[in-house]
């Protein structure tokens, strides 16, 4: 990490060159009052050369795609002497755009229309005025209204039906705990039986956030509450990050500079990892739950399958769907003035909710066909999480029925879950690794085809799930047969007197144990090679490339958890599994869903042109702060008592 700002302090130092015209120019927002009409426009221009036109991953922004905020009053005032010759040899027709400019334009129905009638022509005239006169640029551009305000800080009308849907459900949740958390001070004895109460008491939800277990599983595995912590952090950051890229920029050639730095290369696209630790996660701690339920009453039926995904919908569903629901009323908030940024962080995302929501809810916005301009981004992990438990659910269910098939079929399982991210990236021609370019960060990588086919769908993901299957399935034998992995001098004896006898497990696990440290250097290393040379997208090199950046980072935390729960603990794993962080932990879900959705407020008070310093991101520090101290509300008051009823009422759960 001190690296990291040491790396970014010495870039600070470095002279920008100042981008021509500039990416981003905004009239003053709110002193456009009189004529009601302020509009988000998007000019392109042609070049002669297309930079982005190459097998090499270009980083930058388009030099040739401007981000302006146009206040009709004064491009009317600008125009006035000029006369219709004059309008005329500055207006530029549509031509060809062969990228992604600008938002579906559907995503605002016909609200556009009048708009675009009455101030598209004006403000195509006025864009080119002003390059000509501010800039002393040559050529013409074409400009495309995105977006306009009637008056600063208003949008669409709200429909009433999200607005009373907010309040009503903001209104029951805080009626439920004022009377639950008043009996509960009343005393203990007016708990008994007493299901809401005991749900919304916030003494005893505090009590669970804060206790610890005692059980093997959590001696054990402990520590994996302080691994999410960390990997929250370390997740929210880079959002935090692209995020802010994003928004307009006052400089926005510095950020060029940083991610031009070959180390920034291979840490931003190593971030990919951290989701499939994540998957690696779930499918640990699934096959454990699953294996334990077949140690005690070994009945697998459709019913238990049943209860098993209804238990993961309560989990997820209550928390996640109040915060979709905030993304579409945010901006018609009481005190909520949307400006500039504010409609890139707020607007569009409301926008996207009204029209897509309806994807989130089915689970499906993950899956290629529903991709671009989704609502809530980040519920594309809890798609792809909730579709790979249900099949892992019933791979884990099968080998535990059949037990002599179990290695066919996982084996069978993971040479799918290799073979399909290795063809898509073939026969699409895609990258070999995240490919990071400022110019996709502006529509939040929505329309970036590896994000969308590689990245998100969850069949691309299913070796990163099936790892965390093959680790649970080991902790289990080694808890029950005494299965030791690490008795290597055993199984070398073992080899040189029949290799038949060693099952291919142990050799599989002491191969990787040994080669994890260059497998990861191997993956991640070399990933700036693909930034500074052209290399062809379907050679052999990138199709390796997509095996070891897929799988080595995974596969060496996998068999980190063997030899962690093989081990007493250390001085890492016995912090990680300390009160404070098991805790913090166990707010995970609820940070990672609603930290969006904060980030996309705390941009809303931002100047429309932000100047990016080497000490930008000490901002994280108080917003992930308050970000938890969110959190825990969200826990104390929402997932936790609404579990709790749905599992009594729903499960049958005391």
């Amino acid at each position: 990490m001190e690296k990291l700002w040491l790396l970014l302090g010495l870039i600070s130092l470095v002279e920008c060159s100042r981008i021509i015209p500039p990416l981003y120019r905004y009239d003053d927002h709110d002193g456009c009052h009189d004529t009601g009409a302020y509009c988000f426009v998007r000019i392109v221009f042609k070049q002669d050369r297309d930079p982005f036109d190459s097998s090499r991953i270009t980083t930058d922004f388009r030099r040739n795609l401007l981000d302006w905020g146009i206040c009709i009053k004064e491009c009317q005032r600008e125009l006035e002497q000029f006369d219709e010759e004059d309008r005329q040899s500055l207006f530029q027709p549509k031509f060809e755009i062969n990228f992604t400019y600008i938002v579906p334009a559907d995503l605002w129905d016909q609200y556009l229309d009048p708009f675009k009638v009455n101030y598209s022509e004006l403000i195509n005239i006025c864009v080119n005025n002003r390059l000509k006169r501010d800039y002393n640029f040559d050529r013409l551009a074409y400009s495309e209204i995105e977006y306009c305000q009637d008056v600063p800080g208003t949008s669409r009308s709200t429909p009433g039906w999200s607005v009373i849907a907010f309040y009503a459900i903001v209104l029951a949740l805080a009626s439920l705990l004022i009377y639950a958390n008043v009996i509960d001070w009343l005393g203990e004895d007016r708990l008994e039986g007493h299901v809401i109460v005991s749900s919304f008491s916030v003494r005893r939800n505090w009590t669970l956030l804060t206790k610890q277990s005692s059980s093997d599983l959590y001696r054990d595995f402990g520590y994996i509450d302080g691994v999410r912590v960390i990997l929250s952090l370390l997740v929210m950051s880079i959002h935090y990050l692209i995020l802010i890229v994003a928004i307009p920029l006052k400089n926005p050639e510095y950020i060029e500079e940083v991610v031009k730095n070959l180390f920034m290369v291979d840490i931003v696209t190593s971030s990919a990892v951290l989701v499939q630790i994540f998957f690696a996660i779930s499918g640990l701690l699934l096959t454990i739950s699953v294996l334990k339920d077949g140690d005690h009453n070994p009945i697998y039926d459709l019913r238990y399958a049943r209860n098993k995904i209804k238990a993961r919908l309560i989990r997820i569903v209550p928390v996640y769907f109040f915060f979709m629901l905030v993304s579409i009323v945010i901006p018609d908030l009481p005190e909520v003035h949307v400006g500039p940024v504010g409609y890139k962080a707020l607007i569009q995302e409301q926008a996207r909710c009204r029209k897509k929501w309806w994807i989130n809810v089915l689970f499906l916005n993950n899956l290629p066909p529903f991709g671009g301009q989704v609502c809530n981004q980040q519920g594309w992990y809890l798609a792809a999480d909730l579709q790979l438990f249900v099949v892992a659910l019933a791979i884990v269910i099968a080998c535990w029925r059949y037990p002599k098939h179990a290695k066919n079929l996982l084996s069978s399982c993971v040479v799918v879950g290799l073979v399909i991210p290795i063809g898509i990236v073939y026969l699409l021609g895609l990258e070999s690794a995240l490919p990071f370019r400022l110019s996709d960060a502006q529509f939040l990588h929505m329309y970036q085809l590896w994000i969308k086919h590689v990245y998100v769908p969850s069949y691309s993901n299913i070796t990163s799930y099936l790892a965390g299957v093959v680790v649970g399935y080991v902790y289990h034998q080694n808890r029950h047969n005494n299965l030791n992995l690490d008795d290597f001098w055993v199984l070398l004896l073992s080899l040189l007197k029949d290799i038949k006898e060693v099952p291919i497990i142990f050799q599989i696990y002491n191969i990787i144990k040994r080669a994890r440290v260059p497998l990861l250097a191997l993956a991640y290393l070399p990933t700036f090679v693909f930034y500074r040379y052209e290399i062809p997208r379907s050679s052999w090199l990138t199709i390796i490339h997509t095996v070891l950046y897929r799988n080595a980072g995974v596969i060496a935390f996998c068999v980190t958890l063997i030899e962690c729960f093989q081990n007493s603990p250390g001085t890492i794993r016995t912090f990680l599994a300390s009160k404070p962080m098991t805790s913090m932990g166990k707010l995970s879900f609820a940070v990672y869903v609603l930290h969006i959705p904060m980030i996309r407020i705390v941009l809303n008070w931002i100047p429309p042109t932000l100047e990016l310093t080497w000490s930008s991101p000490v901002w994280m520090v108080p917003s992930f702060a308050g970000i938890y101290l969110i959190g825990l509300c969200v826990y104390l008051c929402i997932e936790q008592p609404v579990s709790l009823v749905l599992k009594h009422y729903w499960l049958g759960k005391n």
